[in-house]
């Protein structure tokens, strides 16, 4: 249908011209992951309530993003696609690249729209592939610095003020270290889907992972090569001695023997509520290089690939409800996702009150104007790169390999996976 026709059903849909659709228009949502099954359901019931012309037929959630985004692309050989995904934004690329996720821009995210819709400035990055918006954050989470106040004091920091540069950072973690009966400085977890933290440490210096073009990579330049400075420091202060899962590190946190931990916004809660009481645990956004500095979410977003115009402009109203205020209180509410609407936060009466309860999710909060895409390496070979990654990531921060060897011996490996 031409752009002219796309409008039109759009004004239909909003009420904004004639009267309302003599027929219901059903979209089916497939959703990811399966622990917010509560949530989805909760979102989708309250849009139709208030779109009683929209009816949302939602699919039980696939345990696993990566299960949902196969099963989608086998059925896009046979032509019978979802017409919405709730999906990890990491995950978009191949959705993406087979042409199967329309931009939002043909279906009226215009700047103005996407203004009117009361995000939080900057959050729309998370959603970007190659610079082109094709989804909306239903909620994000973000790497932070989540530490030990009184370890840090012994050290000689300040709990109330956690630095703000990773030189600073990694000092500090050092001294941590240096305090000894079996305390690390630190822990930078590293086996995190698609190298998470990794990806983060390397944007927050203001790098990349490949040119704009997509045709050379990008992480072996000053920023990369600071990147792996930090995961040697923490190697040093620590982390090579005791190398463990995420999990096992959290588990350790808990138990007062690691001072700092870069981990997830949304394993917060859980953390608070293992300490409780056990020591003061706060958190902090991560180091950021000045205005360059960008930190990657996690989290989902909402994908159209509705093919039908009626259905494509029924799946843009539900995106919009997605990311507007009644929405994002139920998110904020029922999942360990922040929030992305500004309304819904700063209302004491929706999420406000639960910000004041739990002040250490500001770290994530104070993020949100510098997110970025979480990248994705193009191709087929995407899984591959992403363990060739982890495996040099480990041996920087288990000092089995000096930073300049591994980083090269990386983009050597990285680069044999990429299309030619």
């Amino acid at each position: 249908m031409k752009r002219q026709g796309l409008t039109f059903v759009l004004a239909t849909l909003t009420g904004l011209t004639g009267p309302a659709l003599a027929e219901t228009v059903r979209i089916d949502v497939a959703p990811a992951p399966s622990i917010y099954q509560a949530a989805y359901e909760a979102v989708a019931a309250a849009f139709e309530r208030t779109h009683p012309q929209i009816r949302i037929d939602l699919a039980p959630a696939v345990r696993e993003d990566e299960e949902l985004v196969q099963r989608t692309l086998r059925e896009a050989i046979v032509g019978k696609t979802p017409d919405v995904l709730f999906v990890s934004p990491v995950l978009m690329r191949p959705l993406v690249d087979r042409r199967l996720a329309v931009p939002l821009a043909e279906l009226g995210a215009t700047p103005a729209a996407l203004s009117s819709l009361g995000l939080v400035e900057g959050v729309t990055g998370v959603g970007e592939v190659s610079g082109t918006l094709y989804g909306l954050p239903l909620g994000v989470s973000t790497p932070v610095v989540v530490y030990n106040a009184d370890l840090v004091r012994r050290a000689g920091g300040d709990p109330d003020h956690f630095p703000a540069t990773w030189p600073e950072t990694t000092a500090l973690v050092g001294r941590i270290g240096a305090l000894g009966r079996g305390v690390l400085g630190g822990f930078f977890e590293y086996d995190n889907t698609s190298n998470w933290t990794y990806k983060a440490l390397v944007a927050t210096l203001g790098g990349r992972m490949m040119d704009a073009s997509e045709r050379t990579v990008a992480f072996d330049g000053p920023e990369g090569r600071e990147a792996f400075a930090v995961l040697r420091a923490f190697g040093e202060a620590g982390q090579g001695r005791a190398d463990m899962t995420r999990d096992q590190a959290r588990q350790a946190f808990v138990a007062g023997t690691i001072g700092v931990l870069i981990t997830s916004s949304g394993a917060l809660a859980g953390l608070e509520r293992q300490v409780a009481g056990k020591f003061p645990l706060k958190a902090a956004p991560l180091p950021t290089a000045g205005t360059v500095g960008k930190v990657p979410a996690a989290g989902e977003v909402v994908v159209v690939l509705a093919k039908d115009p009626a259905k494509r402009a029924a799946a843009w109203q539900f995106a919009q409800f997605v990311v507007g205020v009644e929405a994002q209180t139920l998110i904020g509410q029922k999942t360990g996702l922040v929030s992305v609407n500004r309304e819904a936060l700063a209302d004491p009466a929706r999420l406000g009150q639960q910000l004041e309860a739990r002040p250490n999710q500001k770290a994530a909060i104070d993020q949100l104007s510098r997110l970025t895409d979480w990248y994705a390496f193009p191709g087929e070979n995407t899984i591959r790169i992403t363990q060739v990654i982890r495996d040099y990531l480990q041996q920087v921060l288990t000092l089995k390999r000096p930073p300049e060897e591994a980083l090269a011996a990386m983009k050597r490996d990285v680069e044999a996976l990429l299309p030619k």
